[in-house]
């Protein structure tokens, strides 16, 4: 048995690299983003639809930080699989009409990429005539190459075109835990 095998953490930490966004700049910025949806959310009923699992930390720091009259409901969306650093087809959980209908949705989510979730998701939420809908990302990736897929009101960091992990986001299911967004090294498989 291999090291690796007695000990996936071990295999796990070697593939981390440079902390590219620190905890402490992280918290800030979560709680100036919870200041301006609170502002902007003020006396209207939210509902929150969180985009599972990658958002999850980033949803659980963002909604203490809102004083405000509020729904939460997940979808799961996954477009990684594996191993992978590129993204592949789309996997997107059904949504629930009566979730959604005449309310004000606010979409959470963990990176813009390629868009390819979000646009999906935006299509499938106006479908059930909300009375608004906006978006808000931990992370926006520039893609100098891609047209600008979405419309995002909420960003928390604009990022290099990079394989990030740490707070919610993960490579073949692991480092969500990391407190900092890392890059990972290009040993990791598939990267360069």
């Amino acid at each position: 048995m291999t090291a690796t095998a007695k000990n996936p953490s071990a295999h796990a930490a070697h593939k981390v690299g440079r902390v590219v966004v620190p905890r402490d700049r992280i918290a800030d910025r979560v709680g100036e983003l919870g200041r301006q949806i609170t502002e902007d959310y003020r006396g209207r009923e939210m509902t929150i639809l969180a985009v599972m699992n990658g958002a999850a930390v980033f949803l659980a720091d963002l909604i203490r930080r809102l004083p405000l009259a509020m729904r939460l409901e997940t979808t799961t969306a996954r477009s990684y699989r594996g191993r992978a650093t590129a993204p592949g087809g789309l996997t997107l959980a059904d949504l629930q009409a009566d979730a959604f209908a005449g309310r004000h949705i606010l979409v959470v989510d963990d990176i813009l990429d390629t868009g390819q979730t979000l646009q999906t998701l935006l299509g499938r939420l106006s479908a059930f005539s909300p009375a608004s809908t906006a978006v808000c990302v931990l992370l926006r990736k520039a893609r100098p190459t891609l047209p600008p897929p979405v419309d995002v009101r909420y960003v928390g960091f604009d990022i290099a075109d990079e394989f990030i992990v740490g707070y919610g986001l993960d490579h073949d299911d692991l480092h969500r835990n990391l407190p900092d967004l890392c890059v990972l090294h290009g040993d990791a498989e598939g990267l360069p």
